[in-house]
């Protein structure tokens, strides 16, 4: 996945929101065209000859990518999403949702549910407040990194952050 579109793409999201037709095109310090879109249902998409990247902000669906399950009645509250796709084919995601189980409870129903399902756990860092569970997928096709972080009286905020070779 090119790198060099996401963080462009990312830097230009400021520019979408300050208003605008639908579809703009924007050149790059290199020269390289990027063209934004902006739907009426949140979306944003960034697209270039690298790839393309679509920002949803709102209310989303909590569902996870790469076989990664969503967590059971988790819920958007004003949630993000970035989902990418690089011209050699592969593919990411972020996504950010919230769920009032404490973050143990978060890096375990993961920790089952990803074990025996094509991904090795690689690591886990328990912070307190914070815990992190990153997996690997078992053909070596990516990974995912999940973080739970409890945040005072806002409940566990889940980051599930997921990348995938072409």
């Amino acid at each position: 996945m090119d790198v060099k579109a996401t963080i462009l793409g990312i830097s230009l999201v400021s520019l979408a929101a300050c208003g605008g037709s639908e579809e703009t095109a924007y050149t790059g310090p290199d020269g390289e065209e990027v063209t934004v879109e902006r739907g009426g249902d949140g979306t944003t998409t960034y697209r270039s000859d690298d790839g393309e990247m679509t920002v949803t902000t709102g209310t989303l669906d909590t569902t996870a990518v790469g076989g990664v399950p969503p967590y059971p009645g988790a819920t958007s509250r004003e949630g993000l999403n970035l989902n990418t796709t690089a011209r050699d084919g592969g593919s990411g995601q972020i996504s950010s949702f919230q769920t009032n189980d404490s973050p143990g409870d978060v890096i375990r129903f993961y920790r089952n549910a990803l074990e025996g399902s094509g991904y090795s756990i690689a690591a886990t860092m328990d912070m307190g407040q914070s815990q992190m569970l990153v997996a690997e997928r078992d053909d070596g096709n990516g990974g995912v990194q999940i973080t739970a972080t409890a945040i005072e009286g806002r409940g566990t905020n889940i980051t599930v952050i997921a990348g995938f070779e072409g």
